[in-house]
C-alpha cells in the first residue's frame, strides 16, 4: 500500500485548481488569480454580478465517501504535537470553489454557509446508498458543473 505524501496532495489541489480554471475559461467568465499567495483566495472570478475572491479545495476519498477541508493550515504547535487550522473569514474569501476530481464536479458554496463546519462530506451519485446515510450537505444547491 502506497501511502500519499505532502507532493501528492499538492499535485491533486493543482489539478483541481486547473479544473475550476478551465471551467470558468470555457464559459468565457472573468477569472484571474493573485500573483502571490498572501491573500487566502486562489482566485477572483465573477459570480452572480460581482467580482468574488475563491479558495479552491479539492475533495479526497475516504472510505466510501469524499471529504473535504474547508480550513486553512495555522502551523505546526511543537508544545502539542499537532497541526493547528484556522478558518477563513469574509475579509479573505467569498466562496469556497469545491472541485471532486472523480466525477468532474464543481460547486461555488459560499462562505456563510460553511460556518461551524470543519470538514464537508460528499457522497458521489455512483456510490451504494443502501450502505450510506444521505447527504447532510445540501450539493446540489451548490453545483455548477
Amino acid at each position: 500500500m502506497q501511502v500519499a505524501t505532502q507532493q501528492d496532495s499538492a499535485h491533486t489541489g493543482a489539478r483541481g485548481e486547473l479544473l475550476f480554471a478551465n471551467y470558468f475559461v470555457e464559459k468565457r467568465i472573468f477569472i484571474c488569480q493573485p500573483l502571490y499567495d498572501l491573500w487566502g483566495s486562489d482566485f477572483v472570478v465573477e459570480w452572480k454580478g460581482a467580482l468574488c475572491r475563491v479558495n479552491v479545495k479539492t475533495m479526497y476519498k475516504t472510505g466510501p465517501s469524499y471529504k473535504v477541508g474547508i480550513q486553512r493550515s495555522g502551523g505546526f504547535d511543537r508544545e502539542a504535537k499537532k497541526r493547528n487550522f484556522k478558518v477563513y473569514s469574509d475579509s479573505e474569501i467569498n466562496y469556497f470553489g469545491i472541485v471532486n476530481l472523480y466525477y468532474n464536479r464543481i460547486w461555488m458554496v459560499p462562505l456563510e454557509d460553511t460556518t461551524q463546519r470543519v470538514t464537508l462530506n460528499y457522497r458521489g451519485p455512483m456510490e451504494n446508498r443502501k450502505q450510506l446515510r444521505v447527504n447532510t450537505f445540501k450539493w446540489e444547491k451548490y453545483r455548477i458543473k
